[in-house]
């Protein structure tokens, strides 16, 4: 039996690869499902624009953010101030992240803090959850087209698992929020983008033992 998602009028069946995906031709809209995948629509997210990320005096226009935001709602010339759109910011922090002087207030005011380019927030899969359906709800919102489908070798029955592109993965967390299944999440999680004195062994997790850590110590903090 297949095991039925959240949306799906029927479970989806383990067919033989190249068997057509009902879930690909599905009639919903993810605008319907997920508030910050009506960025796909153009339709502005938010309600409460006082949520917003903002940035202040100290920026220097070097376009870092512009290019990491998933949903251009940050603009400026370069080597002047930008400015972030309330109405269009999905508090994602992705531009945040890497700030080079870190010039970004995140929704409640604090500091975010940059990462090293080998540190930056990314999506990670947790395979064991991702139900192999072949339903791309993570691949179709992803603006960055940083994820896609790879076979299953334990599973040749199913469709493939996902699979992150890290050249081209921001870590703005919508495919985090659009899958129904917690197979996709971005490390280090949102605690840690604050800017905050944490342990050298937490801030820079290997092979992925860090992370419960540094959940551990935000949830103390």
């Amino acid at each position: 039996m297949g095991v039925a998602g959240p949306g799906f009028g029927r479970a989806p069946s383990r067919c033989a690869a190249g068997a057509p995906r009902f879930v690909r031709r599905r009639t919903f809209s993810l605008m319907t499902i997920w508030p910050n995948a009506m960025v796909r629509s153009g339709v502005s997210p938010r309600e409460d624009s006082s949520l917003a990320y903002t940035i202040i005096e100290t920026c220097i226009g070097c376009t870092a953010c512009v290019k990491k935001c998933p949903v251009e709602a940050i603009t400026g010339l370069r080597n002047e101030l930008h400015v972030i759109d309330a109405e269009l910011c999905i508090d994602c922090g992705a531009c945040g992240a890497v700030c080079p002087p870190e010039s970004i207030l995140d929704e409640v005011g604090d500091i975010c803090r940059t990462f090293p380019r080998r540190e930056l927030p990314l999506a990670k899969v947790v395979e064991e959850n991702c139900i192999g359906s072949g339903c791309e709800l993570c691949i179709n919102i992803c603006p960055f087209d940083a994820l896609s489908l790879r076979d299953a070798p334990n599973h040749h029955d199913y469709y493939g698992m996902a699979t992150v592109d890290a050249k081209k993965c921001v870590g703005c967390r919508l495919c985090e929020q659009a899958c129904g299944w917690s197979a996709v999440y971005i490390d280090p999680p949102r605690e840690l983008l604050k800017k905050k004195v944490y342990p050298v062994e937490i801030l820079t997790p290997k092979k992925g033992k860090g992370l419960k850590r540094a959940q551990e110590a935000a949830a103390e903090a």
